[in-house]
């Protein structure tokens, strides 16, 4: 570990000798005064290539990757489903350590509301904006934000020059804020951004392979492009409690129970190496749920003038970039 990583960040935790990671009082405190903890070494080096081979190998989530364009058409590439799999990507999200944290931070039992690799290839990784996670999830009825989190995974070493997160530690207390169009991405209020950003700071994080942050769904993120030769890979996974049942159904699942793995699991299931062919991939370009929802919410926004569309169709396919970082964020 570089010396000095953890040097401007405020709530960084570490297994146990044991290989638990138990979430002790200090550990919740922390998380509920800046809205996240880091924890060091949460997989091994093993478990993380396992974890990357779903990236690299698994043959039923190689139709599912898609790109992602940034306002300057700098491209990512992602992979998003709802299932929470019994191959490496879903053990990890149903691991004691992992899963069994959540429910301790959250307070109630939890179910996977859905999984995406991010992937920023060397030189031409994309940029996202500032934004809040719940600004989106909040369009998706669901009511409580306090119930909702996502562990991001670093897969590969992630620095600076490969476009680590940024985080504005405590901005969860600020509620949701306004998202607004920029390009086509959906930003968080930037005069409101730059006031917690002068209040509270900003926080770039670094991770190593391995470590998981695991952020509150209104704590205020972005990420750079990624301008190094390394590739950045991150398992974002999204968790949300039972009691917070989305009161009307949409493109990620209700509750459905997730059982939980002992931590060993990943390891076990490395020794044959069984890819789940039962994850069903989102690709918002043809999808028709999606496109229906689209279209629901075309008809719900005013247009600029009324020279910007000029056809139904062409309001759907403004809108489309907007909609879709839902899927993505």
């Amino acid at each position: 570990m570089e010396t000095g990583i953890d040097s401007d960040l405020d709530s960084v935790f570490k297994l146990s000798g044991d290989g638990r990671f138990t979430v002790t009082p200090e550990v919740l405190d922390s998380y509920k005064k800046y809205g996240y903890i880091i924890i060091r070494g949460l997989l091994t080096a093993e478990e993380s290539s396992l974890v990357e081979e779903g990236w690299n190998v698994d043959p039923y989530l190689q139709p599912g990757k898609y790109p992602q364009a940034d306002d300057k058409g700098d491209l990512m590439e992602l992979a998003v489903w709802d299932d929470a799999s019994n191959d490496a990507t879903g053990l990890v999200g149903r691991s004691e350590n992992l899963a069994g944290a959540v429910e301790k931070l959250l307070g109630d039992e939890v179910y996977h509301y859905h999984s995406k690799f991010l992937c920023k290839p060397p030189q031409t990784g994309g940029s996202f904006i500032w934004h809040q996670d719940y600004g989106y999830w909040y369009h998706n009825s669901l009511h409580f934000p306090d119930d909702m989190c996502t562990a991001f995974l670093a897969v590969d070493d992630i620095r600076q020059d490969n476009g680590c997160l940024k985080i504005i530690p405590g901005s969860h207390k600020c509620g949701r804020i306004e998202h607004l169009k920029y390009d086509d991405q959906i930003q968080a209020d930037l005069e409101r951004v730059e006031y917690y950003k002068e209040k509270l700071g900003v926080q770039e994080v670094v991770l190593n392979k391995g470590d998981v942050l695991i952020f509150h769904s209104n704590i205020l993120h972005r990420s750079d492009k990624n301008d190094s030769d390394r590739r950045r890979l991150v398992l974002a996974i999204a968790y949300n409690t039972k009691r917070n049942n989305p009161t009307k159904p949409h493109h990620h699942p209700q509750y459905k129970e997730m059982p939980k793995v002992t931590n060993d699991a990943l390891l076990e299931w490395g020794k044959n190496k069984l890819w789940d062919s039962t994850k069903v991939f989102y690709d918002p370009r043809i999808s028709k749920k999606h496109m229906d929802n689209i279209k629901r919410e075309a008809s719900q926004v005013a247009l600029p003038t009324a020279q910007s569309f000029q056809c139904v169709g062409e309001c759907i396919v403004a809108i489309y970039p907007l909609y879709r970082l839902q899927f993505y964020l």
